[in-house]
């Protein structure tokens, strides 16, 4: 089952949780230039995973930081997974869910969560995983 964001495509059990971006969300701007200087740096030639947290109390606005992130860099990714890390239950569904992918099916999965992690760890292209 294929859900339309915008003009993206996301797969259920993948992407579940994920909401359209506020159309109040204003400001914020530094932090979100942060985070594309951090993931898109040009003067840094090792291709290796990177991290960034965000961290805060609830409200403050988190969540659509990273919601108007991937909104405007969304190009730059081959994926883009949103995994509901509220519980270890919630965890594990997001990540079972991304076994279901056409992508991830064709590597042949066992459906755990494990060989999720083990198929997104050996991907050659950009992703986000928030």
């Amino acid at each position: 089952i294929h859900n339309n964001y915008g003009n993206r495509t996301t797969f259920d059990g993948v992407i579940p949780l994920m909401p359209n971006p506020s159309n109040r969300f204003t400001g914020r701007t530094e932090v979100i230039a942060k985070l594309k200087r951090h993931f898109f740096n040009t003067n840094d030639s090792a291709q290796r995973r990177k991290f960034f947290l965000l961290y805060g109390m609830g409200g403050i606005g988190k969540t659509q930081i990273c919601l108007k992130f991937v909104e405007e860099m969304f190009d730059c990714f081959s994926f883009v997974f949103w995994i509901d890390a509220s519980s270890i239950g919630t965890i594990t569904q997001g990540l079972k869910g991304i076994c279901n992918l056409p992508a991830a099916q064709s590597s042949e999965l066992d459906g755990s969560p494990e060989s999720a992690l083990h198929w997104i760890g050996s991907l050659k292209k950009n992703y986000i995983m928030v």
